[in-house]
């Protein structure tokens, strides 16, 4: 959470900062970013490399979506007996360009904002980029990085920007060679999520401030209520795994140990409610049922396993997910304070390389 000034409305979002919102144009964080730049409360800058940047990510997961669907499909053949299930819709036809069309088409939606600014890239000047290439510095902090020619055009171009307009520019983005290139000039304000910056325009919007006092009250008040809901919905949700990738693996139970909220941000807030984007970290215990082909007897004649073999592995994981939160309070009293959304925004998914085994046992032929 951000609590200092803000120091420009001027901002600039990298390919990456828009992959982790998941490119949802027009919902949560990048709906509010959205309302911001139609009230004229931010003045968003894009360069023409971002705009084919995000184009081309937008092309390729769609041609990745439509394939996994497709594949899905194909698996999942059996579930064309179930008519009445909502799962049934799963077998919709899902055409790649028609995906790539609708997203697109939110994406230019946000482009033709009158407070959006196209930044080009063709007014730097490329010895100043090769300079700082040979030199190996930011964003060329290692030898040989010519991937990140792009990403040093587009920067210089901000930071010229900045300059000519006498003006900060908040740079937002995952990447750590920007984040390096914009702590080297003063003038270039680095962030790390979207979420961020919108916390900062949100706070320092000065008819605001009551209510955000308000809001931030109702939140803290309602934190344990929080944390049970979040708890509930995570119990009730499916987890994913590479521990149990194998076709008869699966993830036979899952407790949550522990949750707390590492962060908020605040999108959104009235005298009624306010959204938070809430990342929560949550310790997790998993117990898998693991094929063990290499433990299992195989019949070389048949060319058949004769029976499979089993492991049990119990695995503990920190992990971070995030989620939308809305708390209410009709009529302005806190004594009438709910939560009324709480709707996670990614999978589960349990990073296999940072979970800690709690025990691993080898079952017989009898499951013991």
């Amino acid at each position: 959470m951000c609590n200092v000034e803000l120091a420009s409305r001027l901002v600039f979002i990298d390919t990456s900062a828009y992959e982790t919102k998941n490119f949802q144009f027009g919902v949560h964080a990048l709906g509010r970013l959205e309302e911001l730049v139609d009230d004229k409360k931010i003045h968003l800058l894009i360069s023409d490399v971002t705009i084919k940047e995000i184009t081309g990510h937008l092309k390729q997961y769609s041609d990745d979506a439509a394939r996994a669907m497709k594949k899905i499909q194909k698996e999942a053949m059996f579930l064309r007996n179930t008519e009445d299930l909502p799962c049934f819709n799963i077998f919709t036809k899902v055409n790649s360009d028609e995906v790539f069309q609708i997203v697109n088409a939110k994406f230019e939606a946000l482009l033709e904002y009158p407070s959006v600014e196209i930044v080009e890239i063709k007014n730097v000047n490329p010895e100043v980029v090769f300079e700082r290439y040979f030199n190996e510095t930011p964003p060329f902090n290692n030898a040989g990085k010519k991937s990140e020619f792009p990403d040093a055009f587009v920067l210089e171009a901000l930071n010229n920007l900045s300059h000519e307009r006498h003006l900060p520019v908040y740079i937002v983005s995952g990447d750590g060679d920007m984040e390096a290139y914009a702590n080297e000039h003063e003038n270039l304000l680095y962030l790390n999520r979207v979420d961020e910056f919108i916390d900062l325009v949100v706070r320092n919007t000065a008819e605001l401030e009551e209510p955000i006092s308000f809001a931030d009250y109702v939140f803290d008040q309602l934190k344990a209520s929080l944390l049970n809901q979040a708890k509930e919905y995570l119990l009730g949700s499916e987890f994913y795994s590479d521990d149990a990738d194998g076709l008869d693996d699966e993830i036979v139970e899952v407790i949550i140990d522990n949750i707390e909220v590492r962060s908020k941000s605040l999108l959104e807030v009235s005298k009624v409610d306010a959204e938070y984007e809430v990342d929560f970290e949550v310790t997790v215990t998993a117990e898998y049922i693991i094929s063990a082909y290499e433990r299992s007897p195989w019949d070389p004649e048949d060319k058949v396993y004769m029976f499979i073999l089993y492991n049990q592995l119990i695995k503990q994981y920190v992990e971070n997910y995030s989620a939308n939160v809305i708390v209410g309070y009709p009529d302005g009293l806190k004594v009438n304070a709910e939560i009324i959304e709480l709707s996670f925004e990614s999978n589960f998914d349990l990073n296999t390389e940072k979970g800690e085994v709690v025990s691993f046992k080898e079952f017989d032929i009898n499951g013991g």
